[in-house]
């Protein structure tokens, strides 16, 4: 309410000063929106393949040790206390039993015969099969078939009679299940086998011991008796930080040569056993 002879208020400060904002945003030019680049897009990864747990096994049995050349075949070996001597042909051989596989402990390792192991490549590992014999595996669970190549020793659990990479379980369709019934063939030549025989360096094993002395007296009671001392010999061994003296009757050029003379020296030495050169 105005009452007369009051003087004139201002107009308010505020609103003078929305007024000079105004005037003053109509003279700006419009504020340009930063853009930030773009991310990268991700790197490609490359998916590992997925791997079942590998079957549990009741106890890693001992190494085999591996030959220095895969061609070799035929050496006899132990295992548990127990020596096997391996088959000198596979011709007509024929298995039906449980097969097992192993993979990722033992993958990059050398197998028996001196390869690298490939859980992702098919191979096998037998007891007694010469090493190289081509095999025909089925799965008489599902009939799936596969051929492939000995290259390992084993398997040293009982009931078993087969062991197979990772990749032939997959191929046979029991990498999953661990466990399967199959029966195995074989195919084709053995590599090394020459009618029923093999080539190569071979000796008799007469014994091992951790003295010297001991391996040279074994060597002397056997010129004693009448064995050919060119063929004698007694062998430094050092393996898993031991040494060991081996008394050796040989070489002999192939394994029913070695086979021949074994016979004849096991009638005075029992433990004496044929082997291949390492």
């Amino acid at each position: 309410m105005r009452i007369d002879g009051e003087p004139r208020r201002p107009a308010a400060p505020c609103a003078l000063l929305l007024l000079l904002l105004a005037s003053l945003s109509g003279c700006a030019t419009p504020h340009e929106e930063r853009k930030e680049p773009a991310p990268p897009p991700p790197q490609a990864v490359e998916a590992a393949p997925l791997i079942p747990p590998e079957p549990a096994k009741p106890e890693q049995p001992p190494s085999v040790s591996p030959s220095r050349r895969t061609g070799r075949t035929g050496r006899p070996y132990q295992v548990y206390g127990k020596t096997y001597h391996p088959l000198l042909t596979a011709s007509g051989y024929e298995e039906k039993g449980i097969a097992s596989w192993y993979g990722p402990s033992f993958h990059g390792r050398h197998t028996s015969c001196g390869e690298v192991f490939d859980m992702y490549r098919l191979s096998a590992a037998h007891k007694l099969l010469p090493m190289h014999t081509r095999i025909n595996v089925t799965n008489l669970e599902n009939g799936k078939s596969i051929t492939l190549c000995v290259n390992d020793r084993g398997p040293f659990v009982p009931g078993r009679v087969l062991d197979l990479s990772y990749a032939a379980a997959k191929s046979l369709a029991f990498a999953d299940k661990g466990l399967a019934r199959i029966l195995l063939r074989t195919s084709g030549p053995v590599e090394g086998q020459r009618a029923n025989d093999l080539k190569g360096e071979f000796f008799v094993h007469v014994g091992s011991f951790q003295l010297q002395a001991d391996a040279r007296f074994l060597l002397d009671d056997m010129r004693s008796m009448g064995y050919r001392a060119s063929l004698l010999k007694v062998i430094r061994i050092d393996r898993d930080d031991e040494t060991r003296w081996r008394v050796e009757v040989g070489p002999y050029k192939s394994m029913s040569d070695a086979d021949r003379a074994q016979s004849k020296v096991v009638k005075d030495y029992p433990s004496a056993f044929t082997m291949a050169k390492e």
